[in-house]
């Protein structure tokens, strides 16, 4: 089924009075995430909603909280409300407290969606659903779970099943999470980058010094400390010369200064650099050479798609999640997470070695061709579809 016109579609739908400014008779989509920062699932959620709204949907993203509720950057936040405004959508965060009461939370939530009328509501964070139990919201509600590890106790599907009518998988492990935990029906429909990510041809050589990027908060998940210890292993190769390496971090969080301070003991500071959040990532993918995933665990890192796609090479943690993109000797290297020394061998190999550094480039945009953003929104646009002919949203 292909969906050319969403509006002409909804037009007689109960509720259909629409948002102030918006079309009477436009799909209504509300995604819900907690806030609006610099992770991958809030990446994704930005330019799904512009491709929702060039395609005639009324889209609303709306956040839990204000960025710099939870120490997020508010430029960050300015900009991707800003991409997403631009686009046609609207962006309104809820403005909930670092805790997210459930009985604040709800009470907002009910307020927004009497306001927005959506026809469906994609919950992209656990509290969200909860708090959708009790807003009077009567439509279909579809849930997204962004990694292969529950951040959840996992008897909460039980709670979940009674609140959510479709759940999308973004790859195979979290497919078998819902296909293990719970009762109610899924969709796999995979991560996938912009387009405007896409490298015309692969890379031909390496820089000097050669440029490693690593992208993602700075948090338990994301293992930076890793990422240290490989830059020492790196240094020890040509101790007290300039380094050979470059290693950049694209990412805010509250370990930043305790991690600026590993860097200093070990004497490293001229070779890794903190970046910040950065809005500018494909510039920052554009003049680098490796990407580096030092993760503990991972969804289906839109990061590692960014770069693949942008003709990098990839240096990652063998775990689930990664091991759906990087294959070793095709576009990247797969690593065990506690060997230091495995990740620097890789990225030494992919240095020295032109004919395999470009054999690995080449594999990463042949990689990423099987994945495509406008065909992920086609088919959250079918599956938000079909679910509201089945359920009529109305508010309680």
């Amino acid at each position: 089924m292909t969906i050319h016109s969403p509006a002409s579609r909804f037009r007689d739908r109960p509720g259909a009075g629409g948002t102030s400014g918006s079309a009477p008779d436009s799909l209504r989509i509300c995604s819900i995430l907690t806030s609006l920062t610099s992770g991958g699932a809030e990446i994704l959620i930005t330019n799904l909603n512009q491709l929702f709204a060039a395609r005639g949907a009324c889209a609303t993203v709306t956040a839990l909280c204000d960025a710099q509720a939870l120490g997020n950057s508010r430029t960050m936040e300015a900009d991707l409300a800003q991409r997403i405004e631009s686009a046609g959508a609207r962006f309104e965060s809820l403005a909930l407290t670092e805790r997210r009461r459930l009985i604040e939370g709800t009470r907002a939530l009910r307020r927004h969606l009497r306001d927005t009328r959506p026809h469906l509501v994609h919950a992209h964070t656990v509290r969200a659903v909860l708090m959708l139990m009790f807003s009077g919201f009567r439509g279909p509600v579809v849930f997204t779970h962004h990694n292969s590890r529950l951040s959840f106790p996992a008897p909460a599907f039980r709670l979940l099943d009674l609140a959510v009518d479709h759940y999308v998988a973004i790859s195979n492990e979290t497919a078998a999470i819902y296909r293990k935990r719970s009762h109610r029906p899924f969709t796999l429909i995979p991560n996938a980058p912009a387009a405007s990510f896409r490298a015309e041809a692969p890379r031909d050589s390496v820089g000097s010094p050669c440029r490693i990027l690593s992208i993602g908060a700075i948090s338990e998940q994301k293992n930076y400390d890793l990422l240290i210890e490989i830059a020492h292993l790196l240094r020890l190769q040509r101790p007290g010369t300039r380094p050979v390496f470059a290693l950049r971090i694209a990412g805010g969080g509250k370990d930043l200064e305790r991690l600026r301070r590993k860097v200093l003991a070990y004497g490293l500071e001229d070779m890794v650099d903190f970046l910040g959040e950065r809005t500018d990532i494909r510039d920052l993918l554009a003049s680098s050479d490796i990407y580096l995933n030092t993760s503990r665990y991972e969804g289906a890192s839109i990061a590692i798609h960014e770069a693949m796609s942008m003709g990098l090479p990839v240096v990652a943690s063998d775990v689930d999640g990664n091991r759906g993109l990087v294959v070793t000797g095709r576009n990247g290297t797969l690593c065990p997470p506690d060997k230091p020394a495995s990740y620097a061998s890789a990225i030494t190999r992919l240095s020295h070695n032109l004919a395999c550094y470009r054999s690995h480039s080449k594999g990463a945009l042949a990689s990423n061709l099987g994945f495509s953003l406008d065909a992920s929104a086609q088919r959250h646009l079918e599956l938000y579809e079909s679910l509201i002919r089945s359920n009529p949203v109305h508010m309680g």
